[in-house]
């Protein structure tokens, strides 16, 4: 944690510039328009930001309080949830229509990516839906195959772990789900070209 807080506290007040990656996800999140979003892992606000000047309800969530804390400068009175993914999520069973999780679920063990899965599931509602960006295999200017491998597609790299996604993998974790849209593809948001996967999941609860 310690890491992120220096990463946000150095990033200061500035207003976060977000892509609209979630533009082709609005009918999804229209369903949402009356229940708060879940916005896991918010970073640095680009998707708090996005769906606020949109006027969604939104509960951003971080690991790193200078994440949440910096939330304050540019959106009116934020709703904020403290945690570590790792130990559970605090929010009700079947509480919410829509998570986003953007670039956050990818640093995680096999055990706790399949944890973490699971919490989104349990705090969504049956047919409820998951918006996701993760790392892909071939995101070579951000560590894909690189550093002190740990597990299939998880590294240490320059003491970060990072796991990195390929379609199989995606349907592995996500095997319980309902993927309605998955397309790999390049972020233009960093300075170098980020390669990542962009997809919705729809929760499917037996």
């Amino acid at each position: 944690m310690e890491m992120w807080d220096k990463v946000y506290k150095k990033f200061g007040t500035k207003k976060p510039e977000y892509d609209n990656w979630l533009d082709k996800f609005m009918p999804v999140i229209e369903l949402s328009r009356n229940l708060p979003i879940i916005d896991l892992g918010c970073g640095f606000g680009n998707d708090t930001l996005y769906l606020k000047e949109r006027g969604f309800n939104v509960i951003s969530c971080d690991y790193s309080i200078e994440a949440l804390n910096r939330l304050d400068h540019f959106i009116e009175n934020p709703q904020k949830k403290h945690f570590d993914m790792r130990s559970g999520f605090p929010f009700k069973t079947d509480s919410a229509k829509v998570v986003i999780a953007d670039l956050c679920i990818h640093y995680f063990s096999k055990k706790d990516t399949e944890a973490i899965i699971a919490e989104i599931s349990r705090l969504l509602e049956n047919n409820g839906f998951l918006l996701c960006r993760v790392n892909s295999v071939n995101d070579i200017n951000y560590g894909a195959g690189q550093g002190e491998v740990i597990e299939e597609n998880y590294y240490n790299v320059n003491n970060d772990t990072k796991r990195f996604f390929d379609k199989k993998n995606i349907e592995f974790f996500f095997k319980n789900w309902d993927i309605q849209y998955i397309e790999e593809c390049a972020m233009a948001r960093y300075e170098k070209k980020k390669v990542v996967w962009e997809f919705s999941a729809k929760n499917i609860k037996s």
